[in-house]
């Protein structure tokens, strides 16, 4: 399998990032979901499903990361992302306490992006006029984070 690149790590959290932005946007919200780079180089969509109609999103988080570990364990990836919507700790100093969570990780690199947000009032007003944004964003936060699927 060929090695990770940061374009493909760039894809992966571009694609996290968007589809979580989009799903804020329609839906205020958004469960846990990922993608990963396959055998071949090429990202493809991750999600779960617990058996259970409403589940903790923990749950669905945990489901993933089994998933993407066993799938490295079979050489069926190089590199994944997972999304989640979170409060961001405060540590952090976030703009906002809401925010999206991409853990990205490969070999040798494992980073948690948040982007921080704030839904903007009147959604229904907004969503009409179609072009006032929904959800402010603040800078994204980086933190290096020690690795789970990839250590040694």
């Amino acid at each position: 399998m060929p090695g990770t690149n940061i374009d493909e790590l760039a894809a992966l959290l571009r694609y996290c990032e968007q589809f979580s932005q989009m799903m804020l946007a329609k839906a205020g919200e958004f469960h846990p979901f990922g993608a990963f780079v396959n055998s071949a180089g090429k990202i493809e969509a991750l999600g779960a499903h617990t058996g259970s109609d409403n589940p903790p999103d923990q749950d669905v988080y945990a489901l993933l990361e089994s998933a993407v570990s066993s799938m490295r364990n079979d050489g069926k990836l190089s590199a994944y992302a997972l999304a989640a919507n979170v409060n961001i700790p405060q540590s952090l100093e976030s703009h906002y306490p809401d925010g999206i969570r991409v853990h990205v990780e490969s070999a040798g690199y494992s980073r948690l992006i948040y982007t921080p947000y704030k839904m903007l009032q009147y959604g229904a007003l907004r969503r009409f006029l179609g072009f006032l944004p929904l959800v402010e964003y603040a800078d994204a936060i980086a933190v290096d984070v020690p690795s789970k699927v990839f250590a040694s």
